[in-house]
């Protein structure tokens, strides 16, 4: 849910009868407008014609004239106090009641003088949005304006924009420039309404949204002349006439400042004074005028701080910064922890090579450019300091937290697969068993591209939507030949001419919308051993297991998505490939997977990898060609195939397996640096770290370089 509280829009109510489409009009940052999102407009007409139409706004005419005295209520009294205290805050200098001749539930309100930001959280986990991209991006905004709109009765988007975690600004309240919005209770009228997607009480912004914001923010600033650094009034609601309280506080600022609430979450709010600070360098360029603090004076040299970390296994490195000065002649740095070599300009990128004298993080340099000396920052991390830097953050991590010992030694690999065996595995077939279809549903309606081919225990017919059923262990068929459900021991259904099979009443879809209830190969039901989730305790039912070929398994894998950067995704995929043929062999013990199973592999996550089946054909674009680029590719340590685990994000760091699962025979499993971190462990924490590897592939790494960093010592080799 979209935890927010509703803003009350102060209003001097006007006559205007007739709005067009209006745009925020902020150069330099891509708006996603209402159109481009879909917006469904209807959502904020009132249903009347258009006699009725008229006849309302007569009545609200009317209704403004002077009426007879009334006791006011507690919202009057504090709506007068708004416009008596602060008028040129409150007063809205256009009020539109009709779009494209519709009459609005929630007319349009334009306050052009807008003096303060408003940042926000929407309150819902953001990971399931970077795990299905874009697609799910545009579907959040949809969620939010229906919620907003229908449920809280706002009759549109709380929000003036939205930002999502890969960077795009979605246009909110509908109207344009100026809009009020209704994301900050007595507070809307003067104000803009930002909110970024996620729970920042739980989880951190990612680079990309806080870019995104920095950007939206310094745009909106320069255009109503807003300085960062300056403080502002803001009104709480209260118990004491005249029913609002005024509080202090910078003129970007959290909805907590403005309000009873715990938004944008602490993980947000605490940078909110570091994006002050980023935009009012951004800003230096602009006199700015402020209410209590006069002219903002550009200083006399512009400084910049690179975003990001940037890492070299290396004692001297190059690196390419996205610093777009002109006409870099040399760089000069006071710092005696590091020299540089060359340092110039092109492309929009600075290029400068430095050699490692010493230990040290942020790199101060001093460029001079054809417009004079400028000044930039940014952070550098050798490989030879990882095992200080990693060593501090671990014993920081420590401190304070119970944690077990590696008293224990215990050998993971129970067989090591050489690679002469690698191929035979490839070419098995595979079965897979649907963990949820097994646990959740006694009936399966099946369709098949074309016909299906249904095989029981003695003999095999040509169907055209079979039945299964399971009760106590034991499956059912049902077929129009047959009077009645058939029971059998082992039932295999596959469509002729190698079609997928679909179970039609499966909901499970993808967060776009996209269904993920069909697979290539075969169905089949039987008894068979499985493990609780809740109990760990295994015990026989009847399951569902999907037989497919190894490819055609991994083209069904959903551990990445689109949205994350192209080697990433061809690691983690080469990775899950890896993780399967570790297991598949039926020698290496998985703990999910009970000794003598019928099933190599489980289609859970939690238990397994995750595997969605054919579906995820249709959303992932690039899965296809990443999936052939590795098709004849393995990992090996020391010529047999490794365990190698990922996870999610880390806490600053990774554990070795030798510190978190006591494992001896792994020493390719090493404690690394980790720095996008989710302040604690969200996984095991063991191997590679997806957010991290996401970073250093956006950093210009190949899929082999965060190979090794992550698990020095393996070799990529063909399988041919």
């Amino acid at each position: 849910m979209y935890k927010k509280i509703g803003g009350i829009l102060v209003l001097v109510m006007s006559t205007c009868s007739f709005v067009f489409a209006g745009s925020w009009s902020l150069p330099g940052v891509k708006i996603i407008t209402r159109a481009q999102w879909w917006a469904d407009e209807t959502r904020r007409y009132s249903k009347i014609t258009e006699a009725e139409r008229t006849a309302a706004i007569q009545q609200e005419n009317e209704a403004d004239a002077p009426q007879s005295v009334e006791t006011p209520t507690q919202g009057q009294i504090a709506t007068d106090f708004l416009l008596a205290t602060t008028p040129n805050e409150q007063t809205v200098e256009e009020y539109h009641k009709l779009y494209s001749g519709n009459y609005l539930k929630w007319p349009e309100s334009i306050h052009k003088g807008k003096s303060k930001i408003i940042i926000h959280h929407t309150a819902d986990d953001y990971t399931p949005l970077l795990t299905w991209g874009t697609g799910a991006m545009m579907q959040e905004i949809q969620n939010i304006y229906k919620y907003h709109a229908l449920s809280r009765w706002w009759w549109d988007i709380g929000y003036n924009f939205v930002i999502d975690p890969l960077w795009n600004v979605y246009e909110g309240r509908a109207g344009g420039a100026g809009t009020v919005g209704a994301h900050t209770a007595w507070n809307n009228t003067p104000s803009v309404g930002i909110s970024l997607m996620g729970n920042f009480n739980e989880e951190v912004p990612t680079d990309a949204s806080l870019q995104a914001l920095v950007k939206l923010a310094t745009a909106l600033a320069k255009k109503y002349k807003i300085d960062p650094k300056a403080t502002t009034t803001y009104f709480k609601k209260s118990d004491q006439t005249p029913y609002l309280k005024a509080y202090q506080n910078y003129t970007i600022a959290g909805h907590e400042d403005a309000g009873v609430t715990s938004c944008p979450g602490t993980n947000l709010y605490t940078l909110l004074p570091e994006i002050r600070d980023q935009v009012s360098q951004k800003l230096t360029t602009y006199s700015l005028v402020s209410s209590n603090r006069g002219v903002v004076k550009p200083p006399v040299n512009a400084w910049t701080i690179v975003d990001g970390r940037y890492y070299s296994d290396k004692t001297s490195d190059t690196f390419l910064l996205p610093i777009r000065w002109k006409g870099v002649k040399s760089c000069t740095t006071t710092d005696t922890t590091f020299a540089i070599t060359s340092c110039n300009s092109s492309n929009d990128q600075l290029s400068i090579s430095v050699t490692k004298k010493w230990i040290s993080w942020l790199k101060t340099v001093s460029a001079v450019t054809a417009s004079g000396t400028k000044m930039f920052s940014f952070n550098l991390i050798w490989q030879d300091d990882f095992q200080n830097i990693g060593n501090q953050l671990k014993q920081d991590y420590i401190n304070g937290r119970w944690l077990s010992s590696s008293t224990q030694s215990i050998n993971k690999i129970s067989y090591k697969i050489p690679l002469s065996e690698v191929t035979t595995l490839i070419q098995s077939p595979l079965n897979v068993l649907l963990y949820e279809l097994s646990t959740t549903s006694p009936r399966f309606e099946i369709s098949c591209d074309g016909w299906c081919r249904v095989k029981t225990d003695d003999k095999i017919s040509i169907e055209t939507q079979p039945i299964v059923e399971t009760s106590n262990g034991f499956v059912y068929l049902s077929i129009p030949s047959l009077e009645n459900p058939l029971p059998v021991t082992t039932l295999e259904i596959s469509a002729l001419s190698w079609g997928l099979v679909h179970v039609n009443n499966y909901t499970r879809k993808s967060y776009g919308g996209v269904a993920w209830n069909s697979f290539r190969g075969s169905l089949i039901w039987k008894k068979d051993s499985i493990k609780n989730l809740t109990s760990w305790i295994y015990s026989d039912q009847a399951i569902v297991m999907n037989r497919l070929s190894f490819d055609d398994y991994m083209k069904g894998i959903a551990e990445t998505s689109d949205a994350d950067n192209r080697e990433k995704q061809k690691l983690v995929l080469l990775l899950a490939k890896m993780y399967t043929l570790f297991y598949i062999n039926g020698k290496n013990n998985h703990p999910s997977i009970p000794a003598g199973a019928s099933y190599q592999a489980i289609d859970n996550p939690d238990m397994f990898q995750k595997y969605v089946g054919a579906g995820r054909e249709k959303t992932s674009t690039m899965s296809a060609s990443l999936l052939n680029e590795i098709k004849n590719t393995v990992v090996l340590y020391d010529n047999y195939v490794p365990i190698l685990p990922y996870f999610s994000c880390s806490a600053g760091f990774t554990w070795s397996a030798k510190e978190k699962w006591w494992w001896n025979d792994t020493p390719y499993l090493q404690s690394k640096l980790d720095f996008a971190s989710c302040f604690d462990f969200n996984g095991h924490g063991v191997g590679l770290s997806w957010k991290w590897a996401q970073y250093l592939a956006q950093k210009w790494r190949d899929y082999q370089q965060i190979l090794q960093y992550y698990y020095p010592g393996v070799t990529v080799v063909s399988s041919n």
